[in-house]
């Protein structure tokens, strides 16, 4: 609220729900309604905020395109796709992160999967540690 320049119609929350197999995502933008409530609402502690109606926002079309280019708030560790290598999801309400402005990582980047990259070594380890041997018997 005490950004002035910030445009509530230009602007949406948009959630990220991981189920087993698959990504879902949704957007949505306040209502003036909306704004107006969390604006004058100062309690950002408590989950069970008194006033607060589901008519504060309004669900609203996602498009996803390779056509558009923008800015994303990605961990500063830069590690966003826990699904792959086994890391699972380990968030937490309580939890502290901060994200920096940048491109993510794609989805199947080495960043993502250590634990792939960690077998694929200990798999050259074992392949040098077997030494040819002759055979004595031809």
């Amino acid at each position: 609220s005490e950004n002035k320049t910030w445009d509530g119609e230009k602007a949406v929350v948009i959630t990220c729900s991981f189920t087993p197999g698959s990504v879902s995502l949704a957007a949505y933008k306040l209502t003036p309604q909306g704004y107006e409530w969390g604006r004058t609402n100062k309690d950002a502690v408590n989950n069970n905020q008194l006033g607060y109606l589901p008519s504060f926002y309004q669900k609203v079309q996602l498009l996803l395109s390779d056509r558009f280019l923008g800015f994303y708030m990605v961990p500063e560790n830069q590690i966003w796709n826990y699904n792959l290598g086994g890391m699972g999801v380990r968030h937490s309400a309580s939890m502290k992160y901060s994200v920096v402005l940048q491109n993510p990582h794609e989805f199947y980047h080495q960043i993502h999967r250590p634990s792939h990259f960690i077998n694929f070594s200990a798999l050259e380890d074992a392949a040098t540690e077997t030494a040819d041997r002759e055979d004595l018997f031809a």
